[in-house]
């Protein structure tokens, strides 16, 4: 399905077909986001909301993850700009650019930065694999990660 709306959503790498999850759904700064097998658990559910102006043919989002917050909990991001790079958990507050693709797939990659590097899971071990940055490959399944929603954002306050 591709991502029209705020709301929680699932992200499945398509070549690896791993979910972008929160390792042992740990909430500390620096820990490392990975793919893993499908459990349908918390770690594996990521708010995402457009940052982008209404209308725009850009779609840019945060995604945060919904554990400790119904409505977002941190984001993801790199310590550097490089390929390799690992995706860790912070609590700063990063965009992402979502690069359509014509199979309902899309490339993701920071708004501040090398628009050539993008999240990938370049290798697995034991049904899992580190989420990191990776120089686009147009071919690459692996950097390729599709949008199931999952709920509506919760309503703030009455």
């Amino acid at each position: 399905m591709p991502f029209s709306t705020d709301g929680v959503y699932n992200v499945r790498n398509v070549g690896r077909d791993l979910m972008l999850d929160l390792t042992h759904s740990s909430t500390a700064d620096g820990n490392q986001i990975q793919g893993y097998l499908n459990n349908n658990t918390a770690a594996q559910q990521w708010v995402i909301k457009r940052q982008n102006e209404p209308g725009s043919a850009n779609i840019t989002v945060s995604i945060q993850t919904s554990i400790n917050g119904d409505n977002g909990n941190g984001c993801f991001a790199t310590a550097t700009e490089d390929s390799d790079e690992p995706v860790v958990y912070t609590k700063q507050s990063f965009l992402v650019d979502l690069v359509g693709r014509a199979d309902d797939t899309y490339t993701m990659s920071f708004t501040l930065g090398n628009k050539n590097l993008v999240l990938s899971i370049p290798s697995t071990q034991n049904s899992a694999g580190a989420v990191k940055l990776e120089n686009y490959d147009k071919s690459s399944a692996r950097q390729q990660w599709e949008f199931t929603r999952v709920s509506d954002l919760q309503p703030i306050g009455n």
